[in-house]
């Protein structure tokens, strides 16, 4: 395939804040960009996101035009000069969002195929399933100060994963509706409904839920939190705000935060448990690690290879967000090295997301076997019925 140009312009994400499409022959991409940001990720823009729109459309579109890509390997050549026009180490002046959304539309362009095919010789076998946001908290709502209260349904059939996600989703609204007299039915950024009951309130309710939908289906569903506890972490303790039902401030230290997340997964059968600590903290991670639930890193790695590397034996699950890292090549290096290191990968989107449907592929056609999207929202489900349509296909 030949780059016959390569075009940048302005769009808007999911939260209503600048994002720029990338366009290769026709073919357009985009990458969402976080709201809880760790201190490990790449820029994902630049503050002045216009000069960058003039950069790609003069210089990109001069200097790529012509330049024959066949296949992924050889998006080398795209990031050499990538970073030749950008030599910060944190993508600074151009962001990490950029590059990937370049990659993405370059590969779209390559041949008639859907995206997973460009990204795999091998016949898909399996489909990610997909771990569903309910509730939300942290810097992402109101309430909770757990991030993300979430589902993953114990079945192969994908479409049914859904399904039973969203029946769970539905069934959540009524029950808040009888318990937090202050709910009015909203919802935060990512779809998820938004609560000011606290942490373990939520949980015990949504034991009951799931454990009603698993009689209607005959699956097991299992109960997972995005904890992201570097947002209430001081630098020396962990500082919860919604504790208790009488809202009373509580702090940990960190050997306190370590055996009450270890309560909290046996108590509330948690087969999952995502940034259950500080960004850092690497050892605590690991003592966590004994437990019967993914230990998922997020903050911790950043989609970073090299901190993936420091990371083993320490996690048995880690999140796969392209924009952290600025670079598919990353990217694909990092779930290469989780899956030889029986470490799980979960490809996730980000709050403010576009409509671009591409994490569905690159979850598909790298054999990821969680996706994190969301539930509901045109941005999430956008992704969800990529799935349904590829699940159709193999």
């Amino acid at each position: 395939m030949k780059i016959i140009y390569v075009k940048a312009r302005r769009i808007f994400d999911s939260n209503g804040n600048n994002a720029i499409e990338i366009e290769v022959n026709g073919n357009k991409a985009s990458i969402g960009l976080g709201t809880s940001v760790g201190k490990y990720e790449v820029v994902s823009y630049p503050k002045d996101i216009n000069s960058v729109i003039n950069l790609v459309n003069k210089n990109f579109n001069k200097d790529l035009s012509g330049l024959r890509i066949e296949g992924f390997g050889e998006l080398r050549q795209i990031e050499d000069y990538y970073n030749s026009q950008d030599l910060s180490e944190n993508k600074e002046k151009i962001g990490g969002n950029v590059l990937v959304a370049l990659e993405l539309a370059i590969l779209k362009s390559i041949s008639d195929e859907p995206l997973y095919k460009i990204l795999t010789n091998k016949k898909i076998k399996k489909m990610p399933m997909p771990l569903g946001n309910c509730i939300g908290g942290g810097s992402h709502s109101i309430g909770p100060d757990f991030q993300e209260f979430l589902v993953l349904p114990e079945t192969k059939k994908f479409e049914e994963a859904m399904e039973i996600n969203t029946a769970i989703y539905k069934l959540i609204n009524g029950e808040l509706k009888k318990r937090d007299k202050t709910f009015i039915g909203a919802r935060n950024m990512e779809g998820a409904w938004m609560t000011n009951l606290d942490n373990l309130d939520i949980l015990n309710f949504m034991k009951k839920i799931t454990e009603k939908v698993e009689k209607e289906y005959g699956k097991k569903i299992g109960l997972g939190l995005d904890i992201a506890a570097n947002e209430f972490w001081n630098g020396r303790r962990y500082e919860y705000k919604n504790y208790s039902k009488n809202n009373l401030k509580k702090t940990l230290d960190r050997e306190e935060q370590i055996e009450f997340i270890r309560k909290t997964i046996k108590n509330n059968g948690l087969i999952y448990a995502e940034d259950p600590l500080h960004q850092d903290d690497f050892d605590g991670f690991k003592d966590l690690n004994k437990e019967a639930c993914y230990i998922c890193g997020d903050d911790l790695i950043g989609t970073n290879p090299e901190r993936l590397k420091m990371a083993e034996g320490k996690i048995s699950a880690v999140i796969i967000k392209p924009n952290q890292i600025g670079s598919l090549l990353k990217v694909k290096e990092a779930i290469d090295f989780a899956k030889d290191n029986k470490i799980v990968p979960v490809i996730s989107h980000r709050s403010g997301e576009t409509e671009d449907n591409s994490i569905a592929h690159l979850a598909v056609g790298w054999e990821c076997p969680i996706i994190k999207t969301g539930i509901v929202g045109g941005e999430r489900t956008s992704k969800l019925n990529e799935l349904i349509r590829i699940n159709e296909e193999i």
